[in-house]
């Protein structure tokens, strides 16, 4: 494809994404809605409670298999409440719990940290908080739940050795 074509597509692309973020329901006419920026310092996950952790999690497994594991832990009582991605495999695996069933969830892996902080802002303005923020070589895994468990979450993976992100 040409470049003089190219560039009449983007342009009518960009006005699409402009106009649709114009009419999200609660944004003023002709803004999108704002988010203030938030700096994170990522959770700290301690070695020391490695082993136990291991014993917990899932084997290793693509996106889709988890999205299935994930609905099918939850029918049985189970929430996944951790989570890693491997780079290298391009594959996760999580611990669930019994311990808590979550009323709104959202789980995500991000690149790069200004990424991942509009990403916290962003479900910040949605009515989620970050249970855990993890950085793990270049891409950082996180959970975000409902203010009102938010601790119950935090204290399950304190218990785990996983400590609560920083958002300021």
């Amino acid at each position: 494809m040409s470049s003089r074509l190219l560039l009449p597509l983007v342009c009518i692309f960009g006005l699409f994404a402009e106009v649709s973020a114009q009419e999200k329901p609660g944004s003023a006419p002709g803004k999108a809605p704002e988010t203030k920026p938030v700096k994170v310092k990522p959770s700290k996950v301690s070695s020391a409670k490695g082993r136990e952790r291991e014993k917990l999690f899932t084997e290793w497994m693509p996106i889709s298999a988890l999205r299935t594991l994930n609905d099918k832990k939850r029918e049985a009582g189970e929430q996944m409440i951790y989570f890693e991605y491997h780079e290298g495999k391009e594959q996760y695996r999580a611990i669930h719990s019994k311990a808590i069933r979550f009323n709104g969830w959202y789980w995500d892996v991000i690149y790069s940290e200004k990424s991942m902080e509009e990403e916290v802002a962003s479900y910040k303005t949605r009515g989620f908080a970050p249970a855990f923020v993890v950085l793990e070589r270049n891409f950082y895994q996180a959970l975000f739940v409902k203010p009102e468990q938010l601790s119950e979450t935090q204290k399950l993976l304190k218990d785990l050795g996983i400590e609560p992100p920083t958002v300021k």
